[in-house]
């Protein structure tokens, strides 16, 4: 789906806010401003936001459906 957010991918895997709270460490409110603006996602906690959702980081992040880097 493109230019799908992350509360949108989220819901989509039927996850809550607070399962994926939990499995990044951190509290539901902190996961919740993740997701109102993922900019504030350390990359370590964008990569495992990604690999629950199953999306690619590019994708999630960027809006685009990347699937190498330009050079």
């Amino acid at each position: 789906m493109p230019n799908e957010t992350l509360e949108e991918a989220r819901k989509r895997a039927g996850y809550t806010q607070q399962f994926m709270a939990d499995k990044l460490g951190c509290s539901r409110p902190t996961y919740a401003a993740i997701e109102a603006d993922p900019a504030r996602a350390t990359v370590l906690q964008a990569k495992t936001i990604c690999s629950l959702l199953s999306k690619n980081y590019e994708y999630i992040f960027f809006g685009s459906n990347v699937n190498k880097t330009n050079v």
